[in-house]
């Protein structure tokens, strides 16, 4: 086999495959904050909101009442 007749590889594909794994990387970023947004609203969800009665009193909250 003659070292001399060997062609060197194209730097094309090298920066192709760069690029697709950057590509890739940016994929998985924007998949963790997506994940990150979803669970901070069904946290939001599930908290239990204040009711208002009629007489305008807010209830169903806690309150540190000492006497």
């Amino acid at each position: 086999m003659d070292v001399s007749k060997a062609k060197p590889q194209p730097v094309q594909q090298v920066q192709s495959t760069k690029r697709t794994e950057q590509v890739q990387q940016t994929q998985r970023r924007e998949e963790q904050v997506h994940a990150q947004q979803a669970q901070a609203q069904k946290a939001a969800e599930n908290k239990p909101r204040p009711h208002v009665n009629s007489q305008g009193q807010t209830i169903g909250t806690r309150l540190s009442v000492t006497a």
